[in-house]
């Protein structure tokens, strides 16, 4: 008696409402979806269908009325048979793009919309592993009652010749004779694949890495950290100074995945002078905080960094790179840094960087240029809120921050928030007269749009700017967060370039301006040149609050030196510390003669409300910064003269 095998399709509908009730699945409403992962295994004629989540979970999704399977980055679904086995599967896209699923087993190939697999098997896995998900419309099963051929690696039509040359590391490869053919008895991992090139990783039991570059078709397409078995084969080949892995055979498919701590590239920030030396070809590296130059018509570019030799002093490091996997590549500025992924190789005879990709780095927190003293070309993470037009076409900004997040060791796990201080800077526009104007009148400088060269860090910091940046307005500012000093009480903390309130008796001496304490003991002396008329308005011997900008002469001495809070001028939203400069102050008695104010306005610290009450107001004057008089207020800071019948004024002050 002949015995036939049976066939039989079975169909997994996601794009009705029929196909989804078929399958016990509630269609979703608009806009939402059904979690395959909350359904748990779903059964149609003897296929079960289970899923796994990936960066989103594996879910059927309603966009305005049209019914779709989506498995996003990292995600799955597996079908299975608990007897026979699975001979086909045909998955029909719904979308196109991004149509890039993976199987564990079998062969897996696509054409349009269409994936095909075949194979013999009780239970094929397919994934998701790029960017964005794989939309479906509906999955076609085929399965058979004879019992399933295929092992979890995939078939292996052709056995090894049990005679060739045997390698268990990739650390051997290069100490094999040029042409000879071996097999590779343990495990590797995939650092990338593009094309015909795949970059495999081995560790050794002390998680020691070497690395191998194979180029032909290996007939899979791998997920990055994918796990291959042994026993496939191949060629030490040597080309142009790099040696490869060329006609390989026998690859299967991936078995597991590598913990994600495996598959993240080599950082090798602060040390691209190791890369020749040490023999880092085939690795995937990468550099933060990086310069680069224009990249040429046939991609080629050179990546720049600045490290230390062994005796600490400052190197720069240059490293040729290749636009080899034609990816989109920034529009160079020198004064931005740079993040770059990519494959180191070696290219006649010397070394090169293939990126994966390149990205402009986050900015710097301005807190973070003061208090570590950090100098030279950079572009600020903070909004900036312009303040006033110093001289020498400087403009005075500040992120105005009363709370920092410190994230120094946010790789460790570690951050957290922090009450501070309000930074400031002044932004230097050299010799362009039309970006001064056009930054003056700004309010809000939009984050990483301030870009240049930071200079002065330990006296009056300044950042000479490359290119115009964005301005935006920011409907939550109320007012700047300043704080006070007391020339009688309080010893100054200031930074070169902050603005705040200096309060003290206005005095000449040998005929030189000067803010005093009460017995003359701290005399700090007065540059008018933010504001030209005040100094006409003062009274000798009249105690005054002036808002001010504060110039360090020189720099501090570096001392240890117990500082303590001070006194804040207005209310912030939370305690702010101020935090002692880079360079700290010196202890000497006469610390305040390194210091220069420079006023923008000044009050009388006696108030209004003492003034005679028979004096009546005859006239409210504004000054601009920049000496302007109006009876109406400028746009931002105002010097408010207040004139009286009897002939008395008031200096007074309003902030922007």
């Amino acid at each position: 008696m002949a015995v036939t095998a049976w066939a039989a399709e079975v169909t997994f509908d996601f794009s009705t409402e029929a196909g989804l009730q078929a399958m016990g699945i509630t269609p979703p409403a608009q806009s939402s979806g059904v979690n395959l992962t909350d359904v748990g295994t779903i059964t149609v004629d003897g296929v079960n269908l289970t899923a796994v989540n990936g960066s989103t979970e594996t879910r059927v999704w309603n966009s305005q009325g049209s019914y779709t399977l989506r498995i996003y980055v990292g995600g799955s679904i597996t079908f299975a048979v608990e007897s026979g086995s699975i001979t086909d599967v045909t998955i029909n896209a719904a979308n196109t793009s991004n149509f890039d699923l993976l199987a564990n087993v079998g062969n897996y190939s696509v054409n349009g919309g269409v994936g095909t697999w075949n194979g013999s098997t009780s239970s094929v896995t397919f994934s998701h592993t790029t960017t964005k998900n794989a939309q479906i419309s509906s999955i076609v099963v085929t399965t058979s009652d004879e019992d399933p051929t295929d092992d979890p690696g995939g078939e292996d039509p052709n056995p090894v010749d049990p005679n060739i040359t045997k390698l268990d590391s990739l650390s051997n490869l290069e100490g094999l004779d040029e042409g000879t053919e071996f097999q590779f008895t343990t495990e590797v991992y995939v650092q990338y694949q593009w094309g015909d090139y795949l970059w495999l990783m081995q560790l050794d039991e002390e998680y020691y890495a070497y690395a191998a570059m194979v180029y032909g078709d290996v007939g899979r397409v791998y997920q990055v950290g994918a796990v291959i078995p042994a026993g496939w084969t191949g060629k030490k080949t040597t080309y142009k100074g790099l040696v490869e892995i060329t006609e390989p055979t026998h690859f299967k498919n991936a078995t597991n995945m590598v913990d994600e701590m495996f598959t993240e590239p080599f950082d090798m920030t602060g040390y691209m002078s190791y890369i020749e030396p040490d023999h880092y070809e085939n690795m995937r590296v990468k550099f933060n905080g990086i310069t680069l130059s224009e990249i040429d018509q046939q991609g080629n570019f050179t990546v720049t960094s600045n490290e230390e030799d062994e005796d600490g002093n400052p190197i720069t490091v240059t490293l040729a790179g290749h636009n080899k996997f034609g990816i989109d590549y920034p529009t160079v500025d020198p004064a931005e840094k740079y993040n770059i992924d990519g494959m180191v190789t070696i290219y006649n005879n010397n070394y090169q960087l293939y990126p994966i990709s390149i990205e402009e780095t986050p900015g710097t927190r301005l807190w973070k240029v003061t208090y570590e003293g950090l100098e030279g070309n950079m572009k600020i993470a903070d909004s900036l809120y312009v303040v006033m037009p110093l001289t020498d076409n400087q403009i005075l900004v500040t992120d105005n921050a009363t709370e920092i997040l410190v994230d120094t060791y946010a790789e460790w796990g570690y951050t957290w928030y922090q009450d501070w201080y309000p930074t400031w800077i002044a932004l230097d526009c050299g010799d362009n007269t039309e970006l001064f104007e056009a930054i003056k009148n700004m309010q809000v400088l939009a984050p990483n749009t301030v870009k240049g060269e930071v200079v002065d860090v330990n006296t009056n910091p300044r950042l000479i700017l490359s290119s115009m940046p964005t301005g935006i307005t920011d409907p939550d500012f109320t007012n700047y967060q300043l704080y006070s000093y007391n020339l009688t009480y309080d010893r100054i903390w200031a930074l070169g370039n902050e603005l705040g309130q200096a309060t003290g008796r206005y005095k000449v001496f040998n005929g030189e301006p000067y803010l005093c304490s009460a017995q003359d003991t701290v005399k700090v002396r007065l540059d008018f040149s933010l504001n030209p008329e005040l100094q006409s308005h003062l009274v000798v011997g009249q105690r005054y609050e002036m808002l001010s900008v504060f110039k360090l002469n020189e720099p501090w001495e570096a001392e240890n030196y117990n500082y303590a809070p001070r006194k804040q001028f207005q209310p912030a939203t939370s305690k702010a510390i101020k935090a002692p400069a880079r360079k700290t102050q010196a202890s000497g008695s006469d610390y305040y003669t390194n210091y220069t104010i420079m006023p923008v306005s000044a009050e009388i610290v006696t108030a209004i409300d003492n003034i005679n009450a028979s004096n009546q107001v005859v006239r409210v004057s504004y000054v601009s910064t920049t000496g302007v008089v109006s009876d109406t207020p400028f746009k931002g800071l105002n010097i408010v003269i207040t004139e009286f019948n009897d002939g008395t004024r008031c200096v007074t002050k309003a902030v922007k």
